[in-house]
């Protein structure tokens, strides 16, 4: 085979292969626009009533469940103590903070006390000492 003959039957073939991928692409378009087509003279398209109902079911019942687990959970955390209850009014002089700011401010008192104590003791001891010498 001489190599015109062989340049001829690869031009052939590429060709053919060019032409069936453009009767292919033609192919497709032409079933787009008749799937278009049949779309717009159906008009828009509608749902099963129960397929409809069991969606909305669905969308409730879930709905419904996550409001139920908060509830659940915000019970759950008041009952263990790590929420206060906000419909029982709170008695804010029983509360623990309070207690805590309470106590604070009578250990700084003592302290005070303490520190005038130890500040007298010095100059006692000091003024003993002095007499002793």
């Amino acid at each position: 085979m001489s190599l015109e003959e062989a340049i001829k039957i690869i031009q052939v073939h590429e060709r053919a292969r060019q032409g069936c991928l453009r009767a292919k692409f033609m192919r497709e378009i032409r079933a787009q626009e008749e799937r278009e087509r049949m779309l717009s003279l159906q008009g828009a398209p509608t749902m099963d009533p129960d397929v409809a109902s069991t969606i909305i079911q669905k969308v409730w019942k879930g709905y419904s469940q996550r409001n139920k687990t908060v509830k659940l959970r915000e019970e759950e955390l008041i009952f263990i103590g790590m929420q206060p209850n906000l419909d029982i009014p709170v008695n804010y002089k029983d509360s623990p903070v309070s207690k805590v700011a309470k106590r604070e401010e009578e250990r700084v008192l003592i302290q005070a006390q303490h520190e005038r104590e130890y500040q007298d003791a010095l100059v006692n001891i000091k003024d003993k000492i002095r007499e002793a010498e």
